[in-house]
């Protein structure tokens, strides 16, 4: 278990601080998180997947159903129409890493968390709306919708040069 924690506890963190902001309760989230591995970890099948991916989904999912219970509400956009073609600026692929994650992390949580789960983590959207009891669709408009903060978040914000 020791083994398993050190090599994890890292990756673990990151993964829920991408969805959840207040380090108590990532903290608290990675506790839950290693209890729930070692607690099922007989359920664990290798012919699945690897195991890395099987802890992480346990964190994302854990993240998710935190930001459920302190109501992050992810209901379908009135107007979806308006966001649809939104462009993002490629000044979002110069960025750096941790520049990108601190202005992911000023956009709200609803719109965040989307984002976070297709362009970081990799879903589709079809995942996503399994994993929020959401339609795909909302998913697309939600990505859409946060691509398009982002891009105004850099825009109004950006008191850096960007390196090239």
């Amino acid at each position: 278990m020791r083994a398993i924690y050190d090599r994890y506890v890292d990756r673990l963190y990151y993964v829920i601080k991408r969805y959840v902001k207040d380090d108590y309760h990532i903290q608290n989230l990675l506790q839950d998180v290693f209890l729930k591995v070692f607690n099922n970890i007989e359920s664990f099948d290798a012919s699945k997947g690897k195991f890395t991916t099987w802890i992480t989904t346990i964190a994302i999912r854990a993240s998710l159903n935190h930001l459920r219970k302190n109501n992050v509400n992810l209901m379908p956009l009135e107007d979806v129409t308006n966001w649809a073609s939104a462009d993002v600026d490629p000044l979002l692929t110069q960025l750096e890493l941790e520049d990108l994650m601190t202005r992911v992390n000023a956009i709200p949580d609803k719109y965040r968390v989307i984002f976070t789960l297709y362009e970081i983590d990799g879903y589709d959207h079809n995942e996503i709306a399994e994993m929020l009891g959401v339609g795909a669709s909302t998913s697309r408009s939600y990505l859409t919708r946060a691509k398009k903060m982002l891009q105004e978040e850099i825009l109004s914000h950006n008191t850096n040069p960007i390196r090239r």
